[in-house]
Parts: structure tokens; C-alpha cells; sequence
């Protein structure tokens, strides 16, 4: 039975307004490559497991500026790419710098404070599992989030970011449950989903837009609705017993 609901944060519970779709529509608009935001939708699934690969091997936010510049060139070119657009080093560099200026806030999602109050009353622990290089919590604090959950758990403080078994197993020992009564939700599959299930919970992957049709390794949501319904069916779900039965026994 899940007794804690573990979320990611951003692009979960918070996003960035303008959405990075529309930003970079915009730049690309500025610069005479005019594209509509859905276009980059797609690209943006292989762009984030990019990033997350690579946040991994080595946390973009301990490189250099010039390191980080040079990375985020090579990001914003994937969408160039994807979209069928010029993609030379003129380009990406342009782009960068574009996306940089506009960069907006983040902000609540409009299902985030519905969802998590449905989860309060099933009475379930909550959590934030956030890969950030910075405290979550004033971010959290600012839109609210913070009083709303059990705990934060950061990356930065932790030491490793997800997919890494370390930050939900410092999430599951916070909360005192074994990994098979918690429930992580995420929208990226290979830093949620696969790093959940990595260290034996259950997960949900998000997927407000339908960009992840192709996965079908992990349940899909499209929105945080449909968590507390998900945890209700489970709740009712008749119990498995063993294929062959009678064949164990167990002594007091």
C-alpha cells in the first residue's frame, strides 16, 4: 500500500513561464527562423534525457561559465536540429544567448495545489525530490509549496542528483517507508521513472502534452489529478496470492 508520494518539482509542480517552448519560438522569430512552440515539443524529451545524462557524468552548474556556455549551445542546437533549422556554431551561440535573456520565473502549476490537497486527504506523506543547484526550499516557499509537504529534498544537498539511488533512498529514510509502499511522479522518464523504479517504487510518469507516446515502459498521467485516483484503484485492487497455493506455510 503506498503510504508516500515523492514528486519532482520543476515542470511538475512549478513551471517556467514563458514555457522554454515559447521562448524559444520567440528567439528563433527574433533571429528569422520562425517556428511555432509545439514544434519544439518533441525535441524537448530527447533534449532533457541529454541534459540529464550529462548533469550526471558532471553537474552542468560546476562548470566554468565558458564550459556552460558551450554546453548550453550544444542544447538549444538539438532543438535547431529537431526542428529543421541551420545548426552551426553561429546559430546555437545566438540562440543561447537569446533563451538567456528572455529567461523568465518559475511558477504553480494550475492542477499542483488540487493534487497535492487530494493526497492530504488520503493521508499520505508528501515529498519534494528536486535536482536543483540551489535550496528548493525558497522557491517552494515562494509559491507556496513548502507548508504543503512532509519535507524537500534538494539535490545540491544531497550530494547526487536523480536518476542516482542516493536521493530516494534519503527521501524513503526521512520518511521511515520502505521503498514498495512510495510513490515517486515525474515528468522526465529517465530521471523519474527510471530512477524510481531503479531502487524498487512505484512511479507515474507525467505527461501534460502527450510528447511521451513513445514510452510505454511506465504508466503515463496528464496530470497530477490522476495520482490520487491511481493510488485509489491500487488501494482496491483485489490482493495477488501465490500462483501455487498451500505450498508454504508460515510458523508462529
Amino acid at each position: 500500500m503506498i503510504r508516500i508520494v515523492t514528486l519532482d518539482l520543476f515542470h511538475t509542480l512549478v513551471q517556467p513561464m514563458p514555457t522554454r517552448e515559447d521562448r524559444l519560438a520567440a528567439v528563433c522569430r527574433d533571429l528569422g527562423m520562425a517556428r511555432e512552440p509545439d514544434d519544439f515539443l518533441l525535441a524537448s524529451v530527447a533534449a532533457d534525457d541529454y541534459f540529464t545524462s550529462e548533469n550526471g557524468r558532471w553537474p552542468i552548474h560546476t562548470r566554468s561559465r565558458e564550459e556552460q556556455v558551450a554546453f548550453y549551445a550544444g542544447f538549444y542546437g538539438m532543438f535547431l536540429r529537431a526542428v529543421g533549422l541551420m545548426d552551426d556554431p553561429d546559430s546555437r551561440e545566438r540562440v543561447r544567448s537569446g533563451m538567456e535573456a528572455r529567461r523568465g520565473d518559475w511558477v504553480i502549476h494550475d492542477d499542483a495545489y488540487d493534487a497535492i490537497d487530494a493526497l492530504r486527504d488520503r493521508d499520505l506523506a508528501l515529498a519534494i525530490i528536486s535536482n536543483t543547484p540551489v535550496d528548493a526550499r525558497p522557491l517552494c516557499d515562494r509559491v507556496d509549496l513548502t507548508r504543503r509537504v512532509d519535507f524537500i529534498v534538494s539535490s545540491c544537498l544531497v550530494g547526487c542528483e536523480k536518476p542516482c539511488p542516493e536521493i530516494f533512498h534519503a527521501a524513503l529514510e526521512e520518511a521511515r517507508v520502505p521503498p514498495d509502499e512510495a510513490l515517486h511522479v515525474g515528468d522526465q522518464p529517465l530521471s523519474d521513472s527510471v530512477g524510481a523504479v531503479a531502487v524498487g517504487m512505484a512511479t507515474l510518469l507525467l505527461d501534460r502534452r502527450g510528447a511521451l507516446d513513445h514510452v510505454t515502459k511506465y504508466k503515463r498521467i496528464a496530470s497530477l489529478g490522476e495520482i490520487a485516483p491511481w493510488i485509489d484503484a491500487k488501494r482496491q485492487a483485489p490482493l495477488e496470492l501465490p500462483a501455487e497455493r498451500g505450498t508454504r506455510s508460515i510458523v508462529p
